[in-house]
């Protein structure tokens, strides 16, 4: 675990390694072979489709196997904390994305009518990965906002062997009503979603977490339809101070370094007491953990602890790496909240973790990542409407207004612009 002092040229060139990462992580052979997948699947159809799920997820299966209406397990099977965990964070995701349901309005500017109408998509693709996990709390993640937003229809992918070797995932599939369930995972996946097939029909927009290929794929399809977030590895800086128990600090920043080999990692503090407490804990957990784990590898890569000279500095630091998840593990966190601006989702205090924020506290765990987080928000219902401009121009005020749109069409050069001005009844006003 690397410890510097931000102030000093190491510090700088850590910095600047953290801002540039995703240089690191982009492959671009593995985009042009997406790439490749999709222009198949555009071309082919269920022929390409066929021949990459055989290739990738389970030999033998036909087109005709991919969609299948799912059969649960019985809440006996899955157990009963399962079950009661999937509720909580269902009841509580319910209520946080309840009250963020985006509404139109209509503004009358001296006669005239504009507004904005607010409808919920059509359809939407969640994904649902499969590779060494199944991350069946992305699933509630996505699917509770888009039915907060009015989404009639709901379809979800997954590799064959994440469905078929997990009866949690089945329950959960039926819990939630979801019928249209196709058997087919990575890159050939999304792009029958977004594209359509003879046997997929396509959607709207993409949401749901995975590795490289997905993430490539989205970049390729986006477009052609939405995408919730071109996501990178799993982030998480916490922010502490001399007040912090260091058992925490190393416990949160081991837990999101499990997500990926290149997750990162990163306590930024003034309390260099702190810093070496925190250091000694995650030097002696990592000897307990295997040679090949995911959080050794990214600890290795992407771990760091940045020393500051107060606070106020740590919060400019934090905001320059713009990370995913930020932990505010201080004596007084909401005096330095607003100070993080350029953050996924903030967690405030030792009993806020952000493994709360994974599974059940009711905020979303799907983030910004890669500095996407200055510009970019948590997924929210807000994702899953379409808006629509409404204009109605009072007759009254069409001869000053065609006049000025004349004026600007003239000079940019569109003279058939300002003649359709003059057409028939509207030059006669």
């Amino acid at each position: 675990m690397k410890i510097v002092h931000s102030a000093e040229a190491k510090g700088e060139k850590l910095l600047l390694e953290l801002e540039r990462r995703m240089t690191r992580v982009l492959d671009p052979k593995l985009e042009e072979e997406v790439r490749g997948i999709v222009v198949a699947v555009a071309k082919k159809g269920d022929k390409a489709l066929s021949a990459f799920v055989r290739r990738f997820d389970l030999k033998g299966m036909a087109p005709a196997q991919l969609k299948l209406a799912p059969e649960a397990p019985t809440e006996a099977e899955v157990g009963e904390e399962f079950v009661e965990a999937v509720e909580l964070a269902l009841a509580n995701l319910q209520a946080f994305h309840e009250p963020q349901k985006p509404k139109g309005y209509t503004l009358e500017l001296q006669g005239d009518e504009l507004g904005i109408r607010v409808r919920p998509l059509d359809s939407v693709g969640v994904y649902v990965p499969g590779g060494h996990a199944v991350y069946i709390s992305s699933l509630l993640m996505a699917v509770v906002p888009a039915r907060v937003a009015g989404v009639e229809r709901i379809a979800v992918a997954c590799p064959p062997r994440a469905y078929l070797g997990s009866p949690h995932l089945r329950y959960v599939l039926k819990r939630l009503d979801l019928r249209e369930v196709y058997l087919m995972g990575g890159a050939h996946a999304l792009a029958a979603l977004a594209l359509g097939t003879e046997s997929v029909t396509p959607v709207d927009k993409i949401v749901g977490p995975g590795g490289r290929w997905v993430t490539a794929a989205k970049r390729a399809l986006y477009g052609l339809v939405d995408v919730d977030l071109i996501a990178g590895p799993s982030e998480v800086v916490v922010l502490a101070d001399g007040h912090a128990d260091p058992a925490v600090v190393a416990a949160d920043l081991l837990a999101q370094a499990e997500h990926d080999e290149d997750a990162l990692a990163v306590l930024v503090t003034p309390a260099a007491g702190l810093s070496e407490k925190v250091a000694q804990r995650l030097r002696a957990k990592l000897r307990t953990l295997p040679a090949g784990s995911k959080a050794r590898t990214a600890l290795k890569r992407w771990g760091a602890i940045v020393l500051t000279a107060d606070l106020e500095e740590a919060c400019e630091v934090v905001n320059r790496i713009a990370p995913e998840h930020v932990e505010l593990l201080v004596a007084e966190p909401r005096q330095w909240l607003e100070r993080l601006v350029a953050v996924g989702a903030v967690y405030l205090g030792p009993f806020s973790p952000v493994v709360l924020g994974d599974y059940v506290v009711g905020s979303n765990h799907v983030l910004p990542t890669a500095r996407a987080a200055r510009f970019a928000s948590p997924l929210g219902v807000w994702d899953f409407v379409h808006r629509t401009a409404v204009v109605q121009v009072a007759p009254h005020r069409y001869p000053k207004l065609a006049r000025a749109a004349a004026t600007l069409a003239e000079l940019e050069g569109l003279p058939l612009h300002a003649a359709s001005l003059s057409a028939g009844e509207r030059g006669r006003l």
